[in-house]
């Protein structure tokens, strides 16, 4: 370990107030305090991503500062003893950083040692736990974050932490619904209390099938779609669904399932889908335009869609203006759901709680996007 640069200065405390003591040794690189320091020791911790790690240790009168060079390991050691810093007065402080957490120290007493864990100036303003008195046969010294305890007939010392770990929050199911499993009847009930709401976003889902294994794909955002050659047809179903973050059914029809993403590729996907909107989709870029607002059934680039309120199936075909020998265009598709102006469409978005965001001129609930690209 290399010590450098220590700095010993002698306050006279009958000519320095308070204030002046203790902007003498602040320490603004330090992040953590040994909790007891008295007595002989040491410490050693890791160093957080300096280059050099700075040290204050304030003993009744007296400051000393310095700074640590960390070895190839990234660690520092500071010896009281080597360091002049062995401290038996009443009033004392030392601190060091940057530091991660786990560091730790040790103070040496005459029968025996006691250890204990550098701590995080972010939990110094924590409260403190009332240590149990053991009364006259055991002394304690306060610190920070830690207190000294010592038995007076035999000598022995221990450190005892009183800022303890907080238990963590308690987390709330989101709220959606409970599957009591394949016996149960209803099979799915409503989960609406004790339970964690989410923000009201939904999401366009978008699925196609694998021309090989037959088997139902997702399409990601920002995924892309392999334009067929010759007869073939790609057929899409885009549909909406709440975003996972905690929503459940409000309306007479409490199908407990209504727009969990769980059920987007399954036999339920029509009966559990979100309904009551409409879609509209926008190509960008190409030969024939830069962007394109379809409208149903109008074919334009080899891409057409119909509209059920409830979906939107899109067809695409070969188009030799984006795909042959002397054509290699990509065509982003992007699909949007809204709920617009449509009859009791505002009902539907208000059928989940909470209800469906929505935004912009024709109140759009979500949207997804992939691009079609040639084989």
């Amino acid at each position: 370990m290399k010590l450098i640069r220590q700095i010993t200065m002698a306050l006279i405390l009958g000519a320095i107030p308070a204030m002046a003591l203790s902007q003498t040794v602040s320490c603004e690189a330090c992040t953590h305090d040994v909790s007891v320091y008295m007595g002989n020791g040491g410490l050693i911790a890791e160093a957080d991503g300096a280059d050099m790690v700075a040290w204050v240790a304030t003993c009744g009168g007296v400051t000393h500062h310095g700074e640590l060079e960390p070895n190839a390991a990234g660690m520092v050691m500071l010896q009281f003893t080597d360091s002049g810093l062995v401290c038996n007065a009443e009033e004392s402080r030392l601190q060091i950083g940057p530091v991660k957490d786990g560091g730790w120290f040790w103070i040496t007493d005459d029968t025996n040692s006691a250890v204990g864990s550098l701590v995080s100036h972010d939990i110094l303003d924590n409260a403190e736990t009332g240590i149990t008195n053991a009364g006259p046969g055991v002394t304690m010294t306060m610190g920070r974050g830690a207190v000294l305890l010592k038995e007076a007939s035999t000598g022995r010392v221990g450190l005892l932490p009183n800022i303890l770990p907080a238990p963590p929050a308690a987390t709330l199911r989101k709220c959606g619904y409970d599957d009591g499993g394949a016996g149960a009847s209803p099979r799915y009930t409503r989960r609406s209390t004790d339970c964690a709401l989410g923000d009201g976003g939904a999401i366009v889902l978008a699925t196609t099938t694998d021309p090989i294994t037959g088997v139902t794909v997702r399409i990601p955002d920002g995924g892309t779609v392999v334009r067929p050659a010759g007869d073939g047809t790609i057929t899409i179903i885009a549909d909406l669904w709440m975003n996972g973050s905690g929503h459940y059914r409000t309306d007479a029809d409490l199908n407990p399932k209504r727009g969990h993403q769980e059920f987007a590729m399954t036999a339920t996907r029509a009966e559990d889908r979100l309904n009551g909107g409409g879609y509209r989709v926008r190509l960008d870029t190409g030969p024939a335009a830069s962007t394109v607002l379809l409208t149903v059934s109008s074919p334009v680039a080899g891409v057409s869609y119909t509209d059920e309120r409830a979906a939107a199936t899109i067809s695409i075909v070969a188009d030799s203006a984006y795909c042959s020998r002397t054509s290699n265009f990509s065509l982003p598709v992007t699909v949007t759901s809204e709920y617009g102006f449509l009859p009791n469409a505002l009902a539907h978005a208000a059928s989940v709680t909470p209800s469906v965001r929505l935004t912009g001129a024709f109140n759009d609930a979500g949207t997804t996007t992939f691009t079609v690209v040639c084989p």
